[in-house]
C-alpha cells in the first residue's frame, strides 16, 4: 500500500510538469503567475517612456530615438553591473527573498520616476550642468544648449530608470532559475514554455492595458498602475512562493567557476551568444515601434496617447503569437531537441526584424506580420537559450550560470540600443530594425555550424526513454553489486559535471532499493 501511495505522489503534475517533492500545485501556480507579473515590467517602461518624455519631461522630438535608447540602457547598465553577482547570491540566499526585494524596489522606483521633474526642482539641479550631462550621455555633446529646457527632469529620470533596472534584476532572473529548481531535464522544456507563456501573456496585457490607460488617463495614470502591480507582486511573493534549493548548492562555488565552464561547454557558449543577440529583440521592437508611432503621430496631429495606443497594437500581436507559440516550443524543445528549435526561432526573429526595416510606417499592416514572426522568434530564442543553459549547468551552480547568462542581455542591449538609437534619429527608424535583423541572421549561421557539437553534448536530454530501461536493468542486478554501481555512477557524474538527470536517476534508483 505504501508503495502505491509513493507511486501516486510521484506522478502528480501541474500543466504536464511533474511536481517535485516538498512542493504543491499552489507553488507552481504562483511561480508562473508572478512570472507573469514581472513580465509586465519588462515592457511597461517601453510603453510609458515615449509619452512621458513628450508630455512630462517635454523633450524635443528630434531627440526621441536617442533619449529613449539611453533611458532603456540605464536598465541595462544596472543589469550589467549586478546581475551576475545576484545570480551567484541566489545560490546562497535563495530566490524568494531576492524576488521580494525586486518588487519592492520596482514600486519605489516607479513612484520616484513619475515625479522626476519635482525631484529636480526640489534639488535645485542646474539646467546647464544637467544639459551637459544629458547631451553627453545621449552622444550629442555639441547640442547641450538644446537640452537645457528639459535636462534637470531628464537627468533624474535617467537615475530612476536605473533603479527600475535594479528592481528587475533582483527579480526576473530568479523566476528562470526557479524553473530549473522545480523541474527535471525531461520536463524542463515544458517549464520554460510555461515561463515564456506567462511572459507572452504579460506582453499582451501590458501593451493593450497600458496603451489604453495612457490614452484615457494620461501617462501618470500608467505609472500609478505600475506601482500597484509591483505592490501586488511583493504581497503574492511573500505569501505563496517557496524556495526549492538543491542541497549541494551549499558548496563553495560561484562566479569564478562560471568562465571555465563556459569555455569547456559548447552548449553554454550557444546559450550565452544566443542571449547576447536575441534578448534585445523585444526591447528594440517595443521601444522603437512606440517611439516611431509617437513621432509619426505628432506629424499627423495625433496626441501622444492615441499614437502610443496605435503603435502598441503590433506589440499586442507579437504577445498573442508568442503566447500561442510557447506550448509548441516547449514540446519541440523536449521532443525534437534544443538546437533545431532554437535555429527555427532565430530564423523567424531575423525575418521579423528585416520586415519591420522595410515597413512604410509603424501603423502599416506589414508591421503586424513582422511582429508575429518576431513573436515566434522571441518564444524559442529565450526559452531555448534558458533551457540549454540549465541543461549544461551543474546543479550546484544553477544560479551562477543563469546570472552569467543574464549578463549577456545588457551587453547586447547596450550595443543594439545605443547604435540603434543613433540610426533611428540620423538614418531612419527602419535602420534600427535592419541592424537587429542582420545580427539575428549572422547568429543563425553560427548556430547552424555548431549544432552537432551542442546536440552531442546534451544528447541524454533528448533520449529519455533510457531512464525506464536503465531502472529495469539496474533492479535485476544483485543488491550489493547494484549499490556499488549506483555509487560509481554518482561519483562519475559529479566529477565530470554531467547533467542533472544523471544524478536524479541515481537518486531514484536508491529510492527504489530502499522501497524494495
Amino acid at each position: 500500500m505504501a508503495e502505491n501511495t509513493t507511486s501516486t505522489k510521484a506522478v502528480k503534475k501541474f500543466a504536464g510538469i511533474e511536481i517535485a517533492s516538498g512542493l504543491t500545485k499552489t507553488h507552481y501556480f504562483f511561480l508562473f503567475f508572478n512570472t507573469f507579473i514581472i513580465g509586465m515590467f519588462m515592457s511597461v517602461p517601453s510603453v510609458l517612456q515615449p509619452a512621458f518624455l513628450k508630455d512630462i519631461i517635454n523633450i524635443d522630438q528630434s531627440f526621441s530615438g536617442s533619449v529613449n535608447s539611453f533611458l532603456q540602457n540605464m536598465s541595462q547598465i544596472a543589469t550589467l553591473g549586478f546581475v551576475a553577482l545576484i545570480g551567484a547570491l541566489s545560490d546562497k540566499t535563495g530566490r524568494k527573498i531576492l524576488i521580494l526585494l525586486g518588487f519592492i524596489t520596482l514600486a519605489i522606483s516607479f513612484y520616484l520616476f513619475k515625479v522626476s521633474n519635482g525631484i529636480a526642482a526640489g534639488l535645485g539641479i542646474s539646467p546647464n550642468l544637467a544639459a551637459s550631462i544629458c547631451a553627453t550621455l545621449s552622444f550629442m555633446p555639441g547640442r547641450a544648449a538644446e537640452f537645457a529646457p528639459f535636462a534637470p527632469g531628464l537627468l533624474v529620470a535617467y537615475i530612476m530608470r536605473f533603479l527600475v533596472g535594479v528592481g528587475l534584476i533582483f527579480a526576473y532572473p530568479q523566476f528562470i532559475t526557479m524553473v530549473g529548481d522545480y523541474t527535471t531535464d525531461k520536463d524542463r522544456g515544458k517549464g520554460m514554455a510555461m515561463n515564456g507563456m506567462a511572459m507572452g501573456l504579460a506582453s499582451i496585457l501590458v501593451f493593450g492595458m497600458f496603451g489604453a490607460i495612457v490614452k484615457q488617463g494620461g501617462v501618470l495614470a500608467g505609472f500609478n498602475a505600475a506601482i500597484l502591480i509591483a505592490v501586488m507582486g511583493a504581497i503574492l511573493t511573500a505569501l505563496f512562493m517557496k524556495d526549492r534549493m538543491p542541497e549541494k548548492a551549499k558548496d563553495k562555488q560561484g562566479l569564478k567557476d562560471v568562465i571555465p565552464l563556459v569555455k569547456e561547454s559548447m552548449a553554454l557558449k550557444a546559450a550565452y551568444i544566443c542571449t547576447l543577440v536575441t534578448r534585445a529583440d523585444v526591447v528594440i521592437l517595443a521601444t522603437y515601434l512606440v517611439a516611431w508611432g509617437v513621432k509619426v503621430g505628432t506629424v499627423q496631429g495625433m496626441d501622444s496617447g492615441k499614437a502610443t495606443l496605435m503603435a502598441t497594437i503590433p506589440m499586442m500581436v507579437m504577445g498573442i503569437v508568442s503566447f500561442m507559440a510557447f506550448p509548441l516550443i516547449g514540446i519541440m524543445l523536449d521532443k525534437k531537441g534544443r538546437m533545431p528549435t532554437i535555429l527555427l526561432c532565430v530564423l523567424f526573429a531575423g525575418v521579423g526584424m528585416l520586415l519591420l526595416a522595410v515597413a512604410p510606417s509603424p501603423f502599416s499592416p506589414l508591421c503586424f506580420f513582422a511582429a508575429a514572426c518576431a513573436g515566434i522568434g522571441l518564444s524559442g530564442s529565450i526559452a531555448g537559450a534558458n533551457t540549454l543553459a540549465i541543461d549544461a549547468a551543474p546543479i550546484t551552480m544553477m544560479g551562477s550560470i543563469m546570472g552569467g547568462l543574464n549578463t549577456m542581455q545588457p551587453i547586447g542591449m547596450l550595443f543594439f540600443m545605443g547604435l540603434g538609437g543613433y540610426m533611428f534619429d540620423d538614418v531612419s527608424p527602419g535602420a534600427a530594425f535592419a541592424l537587429k535583423g542582420g545580427a539575428n541572421i549572422l547568429l543563425l549561421i553560427w548556430l547552424f555550424t555548431i549544432k552537432g557539437a551542442v546536440a552531442k553534448e546534451i544528447q541524454p536530454t533528448f533520449t529519455l526513454d533510457w531512464e525506464d530501461a536503465a531502472k529495469q536493468q539496474m533492479m535485476k542486478i544483485p543488491g550489493g553489486v547494484r549499490q556499488g554501481a549506483i555509487e560509481g555512477a554518482e561519483m562519475y557524474a559529479t566529477d565530470q559535471g554531467l547533467k542533472t538527470v544523471t544524478l536524479e536517476l541515481c537518486q531514484e534508483l536508491r529510492k527504489m532499493m530502499d522501497e524494495g
